[in-house]
């Protein structure tokens, strides 16, 4: 061989993956304040920013069905005036300093948080203790908000998408909290009032349920005086436990005997979305990392069983993908793709049967390796910045998990056997329970589900 000549390159055989790199998470502190709130802090050196999170009870999963929505609302104005500024003036106090105050609501938590340069944190932790505690939900923000989430619920009712995700739950969880979108619908958002916001944040305002998440350039402890300065005063005044707890959030749902299909008719939709599953487990199950390799397998990444088989074999979809939904509840495990309408049918008996295949028979060392190096593979990449890492300190607080959960994860991970896969896909996967959403013509649907399981039509929106 010649110095110009190049070995031929075998395109039909992945190039081999290199040895896969230790990774650990950083080293953290745990600490109660004397509100009650607990502050973890992570320092980050040389980022020269802090990145500041106020956990707040009072997720999505309080909602009733009279008042869902009410928790996001209520999160939404949080940072949209305060006692001593308008909506305009706190954006201004943000702006000069060269962030935003962000506010969210996830299903078991609220937050406030924003990342700062570390030499302005002080100022940076008075905004966001200023929102949290001292909100003033003015009559004009509540009603402008009310029209851009009315807007919004609009826009999803045109959404295939949108409409497919909220079928799925409402046939899933009936009449429990995870069978409403966190939004609301339009008749809760019209009928929640200013009062019922300010009570929901009243009862919310509990330190000793707080989360205090601190994470970048701490410098030398610099941020514990500042959090003392500015948060743990306005905190002190409300040094109490949240009282409330999600209603029906079994630990473990049950399924239904048979499956189900739910066709919600969109006439001349040119495709159709797809849901399929049925109720998951809790975050803090002792199967999650096992169920966790299962799904990489079955369609958690690219080169998955379900890929392989609609997008690449058969052409039906340009993706699918699956997962479990791992919340303080048994959120969902769910199957989402898009299909041409003269498919569907076939793409769900195909996706129906590698679940059974799943259930049935042990993963081969080829694919156990690749989902097992793959989830090891991209964990470091999640760790990369100090949002990443505030997040997974988070996912700590709220689930209450041990502390060294992550320096745990890829040794459990690699761990996972396929006698272990087999195990917990027949423990917690049920192909003959699955509820099967379809979004699309109805005329052009029913044919084609005929036989999957017991069948309704219900109209879009």
């Amino acid at each position: 061989m010649t110095a110009n000549e190049q070995p031929a390159l075998d395109r039909g055989r992945p190039p081999v993956p290199g040895p896969s790199r230790s990774c650990s998470f950083p080293s953290f502190e745990v600490e109660e304040l004397e509100s009650g709130a607990r502050l973890w802090s992570l320092d980050a050196k040389g980022c020269g920013l802090v990145t500041i999170v106020l956990l707040m009870p009072g997720g999505s999963e309080l909602d009733t069905p009279g008042r869902a929505g009410l928790a996001s609302f209520t999160a939404g104005l949080r940072a949209a005036g305060t006692r001593d500024r308008d909506a305009l003036e706190f954006a201004a106090a943000a702006e000069d300093l060269g962030t935003t105050i962000s506010t969210s609501c996830g299903w078991e938590t609220a937050a406030i948080g924003t990342t700062i340069g570390s030499e302005d944190v002080v100022a940076g932790l008075e905004l966001v203790a200023e929102a949290a505690a001292e909100p003033a939900f003015r009559a004009e923000e509540v009603e402008r908000r009310r029209r851009r989430r009315l807007a919004e619920i609009e826009r999803r009712r045109s959404d295939p998408s949108a409409q497919a995700r909220i079928a799925f739950a409402r046939a899933v969880y009936g009449d429990t909290p995870y069978a409403y979108p966190a939004i609301g619908d339009r008749r809760t958002t019209e009928e929640i009032t200013r009062e019922d916001i300010t009570a929901f944040h009243a009862r919310a305002l509990a330190a000793g349920s707080c989360h205090l998440i601190a994470v970048g350039e701490l410098g030398r402890g610099r941020v514990r005086p500042a959090i003392e300065e500015t948060v743990e005063p306005r905190l002190r005044a409300h040094a109490r436990r949240f009282d409330a707890t999600a209603e029906s959030l079994e630990p473990e749902p049950p399924l239904p005997s048979a499956r189900r299909v739910v066709v919600v008719d969109r006439p001349g939709a040119a495709q159709t979305e797809l849901r399929i599953g049925h109720g998951g487990v809790p975050r803090s199950h002792p199967d999650r990392v096992r169920l966790q390799v299962a799904n990489s397998i079955l369609g958690g990444k690219f080169m998955s069983r379900l890929n392989l088989t609609l997008r690449e074999k058969h052409g039906y979809t340009y993706g699918v993908s699956s997962g479990f939904d791992f919340r303080r509840g048994p959120g969902p495990f769910v199957i989402a793709t898009a299909v041409a309408n003269d498919v569907a049918g076939a793409a769900c008996r195909k996706t129906i049967e590698e679940v059974e295949r799943m259930c049935a028979e042990p993963p081969v060392t080829s694919e156990l390796d690749d989902a097992r190096n793959y989830m090891v593979g991209v964990f470091p990449y999640t760790l990369q910045t100090i949002q990443g890492l505030s997040t997974r300190l988070q996912t700590l607080a709220v689930f209450d998990l041990e502390r060294d959960e992550y320096d745990r994860w890829p040794e459990r991970v690699r761990a996972t056997s396929d006698k272990d896969v087999l195990e917990v896909c027949r423990r917690h996967l049920s192909p003959e329970s699955l509820t099967i959403v379809a979004v699309g013509p109805a005329e052009e649907l029913l044919p084609q589900l005929d036989g999957l399981g017991t069948t309704e039509v219900q109209a879009t929106g």
